[in-house]
C-alpha cells in the first residue's frame, strides 16, 4: 500500500542534502525520529574529536604544566564558543559546565536565595521569602525542585498551561523603582515542550521578570528571576540571548549535536548571580580551606566556584567540533527543516481515516503548525482502531522495530502536559499507578485509556523518508483498508474562524462528526454495512470461543489434548532442536534448554530482536555421543561437549551478563567456538557462555531459571496458533507451513479448541504436574522466519487486531516437582 503525502515543502538545497546523506551514512536503512531524546552525531565531528584526542595531550586542568595550561586554554575557549553561539559574551553570561539540564536545575534548586538580607546586604536574613512559580508543563527535573525549593522556605506554586497563557499575556503593571523588594521569586519554564513541540514565548522572559506573576507570590514586591529549560529548543531553535535575558538558561550539548554525552551547561547572567548561594564545595573551587577547622573561602570566579572537583576536560574538548558542525547550517534553516517535515506528518495524520470513515489518530497539539514561533519539530499522538478502541503505544512500538522506526512513547518524563493531553484527572493517574502503572513501563492502555502517546522528532539530518517510512508502517498496521484520506470539518471550520494557537484541545476527534467526501452516500452506506458484519462476525467469532472455553471448564477434567511436539532452545534465542520421542526434566526445565547463550565483548546477550540471523544458526543434541554439533549456512559444523566440564577450569574464565533484568554467570566455553561464532555471524569477539548458576525467578516463584527470559516452559497450543494464522491475509508475506515456528514454545499442545489454554491454571502432562505462570506477552519475535530470518509484519499485527491490542499467545509454565522427570511425545494433558 503506497502512503498518500501531503506536500512538503523542502527547506535544504541539493548540496545541503547530499553533505548531510553522506555525513550520517549510518543511517541506511533506519529510520531515526526520537531527536527530542538524543539527537546524532556526524562522521565529520567524531572524526575531528578523534583526531585530536589523537594528537593532544590534555592534563588534569587543576595540575601546573604545560598541559594543563593547554587544557585550561581549551576549556576557557570553549566557554566563549558557548556563549558566541547564544550571541552573547562573558561580560553578560558566566558558563558552569555541568553534566546536563538535570543537574543545571539541581544547582539553582540547592543555591538559589529566595530570601533576602536585610541592613544593607549583612548576614541577617529576611523572614520573607519569594516563591517558587513552575508550568505545568515541565520536564519531571523541574518538578524534583520543589522539594528542595520548598526546604529552603519558597512557596511552591503550580502555573497552568491556559493559565499561564492569560496572566502572562497581559501587560505587567509598573513598579515603584523604589520600592523595597521582599524576598526572591524564580519563575521556571521551557522554551519548547518536549510532549508536544508548543514553543512558548521568549517574551516572558521579560514579563515575569518585571513582576507579571506577581499575584501568585507571597510577596506581591518580591524580586523575579527566570530560569529558562532550553535543553529541548537549542537544538533546532536560535536562541539569542543579546534580546531575551534569562537568569539562568540550563543545556545538554547531546541534544544539540549528539556527542559527547554526560555533559551540559548553566548559563547564568552575571547580573544575577548574586543570588546564588553556595553551600557545598569541592576539590578547585576553594582558594583555602583548613581540614582541622570549618573554615574555607571559595573562589570568586562563578564557574570555578561550581564546578565541583575536575571537570570532564576531555568531554569539554570536544564541544568545538559539534559547534562546528552546526555552523554548516544556520538556526533559521534547521528551525524551518524540522517544521516542514513535522507539519507534513501532522497534516497527514490529521486526515488519515479507517475506511468507515472514523479518524485513525488522534494528535496532541496546541498549534496548526504553520509557524514556526510557536511550533518546533515534533509530533505526538495516539492511534485508534476502526471501532474507537485505543492502540496502546507498546503494540506501536513492537510494530515499529520491524520497519527499524526508533521513536519514543510515554509520558517522555512530562507528566503534567502528558496529563493534560490525554485529559486524565490526578486520581486516574493514582489509581493507574495502584494498578501497576510506572514511568516508562509497559501499561500503555488502562481502563480502555492511554497513559501515555507516541511521539515522533525531528532533527536537522532528518529527512522525508523519514516521514514516508512512519506513516508506511501506521497503513500497513493500523489501517482497516481501503484507507480514507480526508480532511476533518472540525479542522476546516477552525481554519476558517481562525485557530487560537493555545487552544487546550486543539485536536479531540470528537468534536464534530465526520463526513466521508471522497465516496458517495450509497457507497458509504456499502462500507458501513460490510464493517460492521466484518465487526460482527469478528466479535461473534471471539464470543464462540470464550464462550466454549467458560462452558467447559470445570474443576478437573481428563483432556483430549496430547503433547504433540517438544523442542529445546539449547543457546538462548537461537534456532530450535525438536525432540523425536522424549526428554529429561531438570530442576531449571527441559535438559540443555538455554542452557549457553552468546554474549558480546561489552557482555550484552545476542538476541533476536537485534540479530535476526540468529534462528539461523542450529544445535543439534546427540546425547549418546555426548556433543552438541552446531550448524550456520555456509559454515563447517563445531562440535561443543555436552557434560561442563569448564565449571573447573581455570582456563575457562566466568562471565557475568544480564538476561531480563537478572545478573547470570557462565563459563566461557573457550576460543574455538567464539572465532567460530564471530566468522559466521559477522561480529568480532563473540563468547559462548554456559550457564554454572540457575537463578532465581524474582517474586514469589522462587523457580530455578535457565538463561530462558520468564519461565521455565513455554506452552503453546496448535489449535489457536491455526487459528490465528487463518486470519492473516493470504495476500501478504507469510509461511503459514512453519509459523508454529515462530512461537518459540517448548511444549506444542494438539487436541485442543482453539484459546482454552488461557483459561488453564493447573496442568499435568504425563506424570509431571505444572502451575500457569500467565499468558506469554508477545513483540516483534514473532515477526521473524525462523526458517529464512526475514522480518514480516505478521503475525503480530493480525495478533494485535483481533485481540485490541493484548498481545498475549501461549502460556508460561512452572513444573511443581523438583525431582528428574521426563515429557514424551503423545503424553497425555489434564488441565484445570
Amino acid at each position: 500500500m503506497e502512503t498518500m503525502m501531503e506536500p512538503f515543502t523542502p527547506i535544504y538545497d541539493d548540496a545541503t542534502v547530499r553533505s548531510l546523506a553522506s555525513e550520517f551514512a549510518r543511517l541506511e536503512g533506519e529510520c531515526y525520529v526520537d531527536h527530542a531524546g538524543a539527537t546524532l552525531y556526524s562522521d565529520t565531528q567524531i572524526r575531528n574529536v578523534s583526531a585530536d584526542l589523537h594528537s593532544s595531550l590534555y592534563a588534569n586542568p587543576h595540575s601546573l604544566g604545560i598541559g594543563s595550561s593547554s587544557t585550561q586554554d581549551i576549556i576557557e575557549r570553549t566557554r566563549y564558543r558557548i556563549l558566541s553561539h547564544f550571541n552573547t559574551n562573558p561580560d553578560e553570561y558566566s558558563v558552569i559546565f555541568t553534566s546536563g539540564a538535570t543537574a543545571s536545575l539541581k544547582i539553582v534548586a540547592e543555591s538559589f536565595r529566595f530570601r533576602t538580607s536585610e541592613n544593607n546586604g549583612t548576614a541577617k536574613m529576611s523572614p520573607h521569602s519569594g516563591s517558587f512559580v513552575y508550568m505545568q508543563d515541565n520536564h519531571t527535573s523541574v518538578l524534583g525542585m520543589r522539594d528542595v525549593v520548598a526546604a529552603r522556605g519558597a512557596d511552591v506554586v503550580c502555573l497552568g498551561h491556559d493559565q499561564a497563557f492569560q496572566v502572562l499575556s497581559q501587560p505587567s503593571p509598573p513598579r515603584d523603582p523604589d520600592e523595597k523588594r521582599c524576598g526572591n521569586s524564580l519563575f521556571v519554564y521551557s522554551a519548547q515542550c518536549n510532549f508536544s513541540g508548543l514553543k512558548y514565548p521568549l517574551g516572558w522572559i521579560g514579563d515575569a521578570q518585571a513582576g507579571a506573576l506577581s499575584a501568585f507570590a507571597n510577596e506581591p514586591s518580591t524580586r523575579w528571576y527566570v530560569l529558562l529549560d532550553a535543553a529541548g529548543f537549542v537544538s533546532t531553535n536560535n536562541l539569542d540571548l543579546s534580546v531575551f535575558k534569562p537568569d539562568f538558561v540550563c543545556l545538554s550539548f547531546y541534544k544539540m549535536f549528539g556527542y559527547p554525552t554526560g555533559i551540559g551547561a548553566l548559563l547564568v547572567r552575571n547580573a544575577s548571580a548574586d543570588v546564588l548561594e553556595k553551600i557545598y564545595y569541592g576539590g578547585g573551587t576553594v582558594d583555602v580551606a583548613l581540614s582541622s577547622e570549618r573554615f574555607h573561602r571559595k573562589r570568586q570566579v562563578l564557574c570555578q566556584k561550581f564546578e565541583d572537583g575536575t571537570v570532564p576536560f576531555l568531554s569539554i574538548a570536544s564541544l568545538q567540533y559539534g559547534f562546528e558542525i552546526l555552523t554548516k547550517l544556520t538556526m533559521d534553516q534547521i528551525s524551518k527543516h524540522v517544521l516542514s517535515l513535522a507539519k507534513t506528518l501532522h497534516h497527514c495524520l490529521l486526515t488519515l481515516h479507517h475506511c468507515n470513515g472514523k479518524p485513525a489518530v488522534k494528535l496532541y497539539s496546541d498549534s496548526d503548525y504553520e509557524d514556526r514561533s510557536s511550533q518546533g519539530g515534533i509530533v505526538t499522538f495516539n492511534l485508534i482502531r476502526s471501532n474507537g478502541e485505543y492502540v496502546g503505544y507498546m503494540e506501536v512500538v513492537n510494530m515499529a522495530a520491524l520497519f527499524k522506526i526508533h521513536l519514543r512513547t510515554g509520558c517522555f518524563c512530562n507528566p503534567g502536559a502528558c496529563q493534560r493531553h490525554l485529559s486524565l484527572s490526578p486520581r486516574e493517574i493514582l489509581q493507574n499507578y495502584e494498578a501497576g502503572y510506572t514511568c516508562g513501563g509497559a501499561a500503555d492502555l488502562m481502563n480502555g485509556k492511554p497513559t501515555g502517546a507516541v511521539r515522533i522528532s525531528f532533527g536537522y539530518m532528518s529527512t522525508i523518508k523519514d516521514v514516508q517510512t512512519v506513516l508506511l508502517m501506521i497503513t500497513k498496521c493500523f489501517i482497516d483498508e481501503p484507507c480514507i484520506r480526508k480532511v476533518p470539518q472540525w479542522w476546516e471550520d477552525r481554519k476558517m474562524k481562525g485557530i487560537h494557537k493555545n487552544h487546550r484541545h486543539f485536536y479531540n476527534s470528537n468534536i464534530l462528526d465526520y463526513s466521508i467526501p471522497c465516496i458517495t452516500n450509497s457507497e458509504k452506506n456499502i462500507v458501513n454495512n460490510n464493517l460492521r458484519n466484518n465487526f460482527h462476525n469478528k466479535s461473534e467469532s471471539l464470543d464462540r470461543i470464550m464462550n466454549s472455553i467458560n462452558s467447559s471448564k470445570i474443576s478437573t477434567q481428563i483432556s483430549k489434548c496430547t503433547l504433540q511436539r517438544l523442542f529445546i532452545y539449547p543457546i538462548k534465542s537461537c534456532g530450535a532442536y525438536e525432540i523425536a520421542d522424549s526428554w529429561n526434566l531438570n530442576s531449571k526445565g527441559l535438559e540443555y534448554d538455554r542452557e549457553w547463550m552468546i554474549m558480546t565483548s561489552s557482555g550484552t546477550c545476542l538476541t533476536q530482536k537485534h540479530h535476526t540471523n540468529l534462528c539461523l544458526l542450529n544445535p543439534v543434541i546427540l546425547r549418546k555421543q555426548k556433543i552438541m554439533k552446531l550448524t550456520y549456512p555456509g559454515m563447517p559444523t563445531i562440535e561443543i561437549p555436552l557434560e561442563n566440564a569448564y565449571e573447573k577450569s581455570t582456563e575457562h574464565p566466568v562471565c557475568q551478563s544480564r538476561v531480563c533484568e537478572s545478573r547470570v554467570q557462565g563459563i566461557d566455553c573457550g576460543s574455538e567456538v567464539s572465532e567460530w561464532l564471530s566468522l559466521a555471524l559477522g561480529k568480532p569477539n563473540l563468547k559462548l557462555i554456559r550457564q554454572s548458576h540457575a537463578r532465581q525467578k524474582k517474586g514469589l516463584d522462587q523457580a530455578e531459571l535457565s538463561f530462558s527470559s520468564q519461565a521455565q516452559y513455554l506452552a503453546v497450543n496448535g489449535a489457536s496458533v491455526s487459528w490465528l494464522i487463518d486470519k492473516v491475509s493470504d495476500d501478504v508475506d507469510f509461511r503459514k507451513d512453519t509459523a508454529v515456528h515462530r512461537f518459540r514454545g517448548n511444549i506444542i499442545v494438539e487436541g485442543c479448541e482453539a484459546f482454552d489454554e488461557m483459561q488453564w491454571e493447573n496442568v499435568r502432562i504425563g506424570n509431571n504436574n505444572f502451575k500457569v505462570n500467565g499468558p506469554c506477552t508477545r513483540c516483534q519475535m514473532i515477526c521473524i522466519d525462523q526458517t529464512t530470518g526475514k522480518k514480516t509484519i505478521e503475525p503480530l499485527r493480525t495478533l494485535a487486531e483481533e485481540f485490541h491490542g493484548k498481545l498475549r499467545f501461549g502460556i508460561y509454565l512452572t513444573r511443581l516437582e523438583n525431582t528428574p522427570g521426563t515429557l514424551k511425545i503423545g503424553d497425555h494433558i489434564y488441565y484445570s
